[in-house]
């Protein structure tokens, strides 16, 4: 079993261990509350972390009560990357900003005031966090919102269980246009 701890910012440290067919976060302070993702099947998905990205595959659990867990298959699109977790009345969405790096979002789109921040799972099983910051639209200042410390660990526990970023059409189209045409 793997352990990494990752510093949140604004919390206590968090703890991911990682097994072959399961992720599981919890903060150091606090070992009995947890964020588990557990792959129940066979390893369909060798570039993620927890082995599958079929939802029928996963089951997720918070505080020993069932979570549930809507996984993208992360073929073409940034949306097919999408992983949607539901928890105590409360809905997360881990969705792919670039290639490295996904917001965690209040909710199942990003209205622009409620994105977090960005996560990005790091080489070894970490997970680099970045929270919001405020930003000036249309002559108005927009605070981003703070995550509750339950969202901030299963947002870590999710992002080093299915990875985080991804690659679009977009993307790799560009890239064959750049290097045809210098």
């Amino acid at each position: 079993m793997e352990t990494v701890q990752i510093d949140t910012a604004l919390y206590d440290d968090v703890v991911v261990e990682r097994s072959d067919h399961a992720v599981s976060a919890y903060y150091v302070s606090k070992p009995a509350v947890r964020a588990t993702f557990t792959r129940i099947g066979p390893r369909t998905h060798d570039k993620t972390p927890l082995g599958t990205r079929y939802a029928a595959l996963v089951d997720g659990e918070f505080d020993g009560r069932p979570m549930s867990v809507q996984v993208g298959r992360a073929r073409v699109t940034k949306a097919s990357y999408r992983v949607r977790m539901a928890f105590q009345h409360t809905t997360l969405t881990l969705a792919a900003k670039d290639l490295e790096s996904s917001a965690l979002i209040r909710g199942d789109s990003d209205g622009g005031d409620n994105c977090y921040g960005d996560l990005t799972r790091e080489y070894g099983g970490g997970v680099s966090v970045f929270w919001g910051l405020p930003f000036g639209f249309a002559g108005r200042t927009i605070e981003p919102p703070t995550p509750s410390e339950n969202e901030v660990l299963v947002g870590v526990a999710a992002a080093a269980a299915f990875g985080t970023g991804g690659l679009s059409l977009t993307t790799i189209v560009m890239s064959l246009l750049s290097s045809a045409f210098p």
